[in-house]
């Protein structure tokens, strides 16, 4: 099922194939919109609220080695705009089998 939850032209859920780009960009998406203790089966699913905590690059690793999708944050770029108001685009690549820690990543 995509994220946002949406339909397709034909009317039917709109879905994205696992392991695609759009996908992982959706797991992004999803751990940044989702707190930590905001899933009760999953209490450490997600990252802290950037609004109040700034952006921690770490934290969104961190969330993506325990829960995937299995890919390395490469650069960050924070841009601010009105209003206090950021906007975090987060460039990523396909992780093989190598380790990664979020001290190897450049922001």
């Amino acid at each position: 099922m995509s994220f946002p939850f949406r339909l397709d032209v034909t009317g039917a859920v709109a879905s994205v194939e696992q392991n695609s780009d759009t996908w992982v960009e959706e797991c992004i998406g999803i751990a940044m919109l989702t707190r930590p203790g905001e899933r009760d089966q999953v209490p450490s699913f997600g990252v802290a609220d950037p609004a109040f905590a700034l952006f921690q690059v770490g934290s969104l690793q961190r969330h993506l080695l325990d829960f995937g999708p299995r890919v390395t944050i490469t650069e960050v770029t924070v841009e601010q705009l009105v209003e206090g108001r950021e906007r975090v685009v987060i460039a990523w690549r396909h992780t093989s089998d190598e380790i990664v820690s979020p001290e190897d990543i450049t922001a």
